[in-house]
C-alpha cells in the first residue's frame, strides 16, 4: 500500500496485483478505502472460504465454500475509526504499512481491527 500511495510519481494507479502472500482482509479493506481495484491471485482458491451476511438466505450451492458469518454491527460501531484511519493513510499522517503492523498485532478484540478484518472480508468475498 505503501508504494500505491507514497510512489511520488504523476502515475495514476488504480489496480493492484500481487500474490497469495500479499493480502489479508485488513488489506481487502484498505485498498477499497483507499480507492484500489485490488486483484491479488488467491493460490488454493478452492479452500478460501467466504463470508456471508447473517440470517436466512440459502447459499447450499457454495455451502463447502462458507467460512462464516459476517459481523456488519462491528462495522458499523467502528466506521467512523475506520474512515478517520483511511483518511489518516490517505494523507500520509501515518503510513499503512505502520497501521497494518498495528492492527496485525492488536488483541483479537479490538474493536478497529475486528470492524477492517469484517469489512475486508466483505471485499475478499
Amino acid at each position: 500500500l505503501d508504494g500505491l500511495l507514497y510512489h511520488e510519481s504523476d502515475l495514476r494507479i488504480e489496480e493492484h496485483y500481487t500474490d497469495t502472500a500479499g493480502f489479508t482482509d485488513h488489506v481487502f479493506a484498505l485498498m477499497h478505502l483507499l480507492g484500489f481495484r485490488f486483484a491479488p491471485r488467491i493460490r488454493d482458491l478452492g479452500d478460501t472460504k467466504l463470508y456471508i451476511p447473517k440470517g436466512d438466505a440459502a447459499y447450499d450451492a457454495l455451502k463447502p465454500m462458507i467460512g462464516g458469518t459476517l459481523n456488519i454491527k462491528h462495522v458499523r460501531a467502528h466506521w467512523d475509526e475506520i474512515l478517520r484511519l483511511a483518511t489518516s493513510i490517505k494523507q500520509g499522517t501515518v503510513t499503512a504499512s505502520l497501521m497494518l503492523r498495528k492492527l496485525g498485532s492488536y488483541p483479537r478484540q479490538n474493536g478497529l481491527a475486528v470492524a477492517l478484518r469484517e469489512l475486508g472480508r466483505i471485499e475478499r468475498t
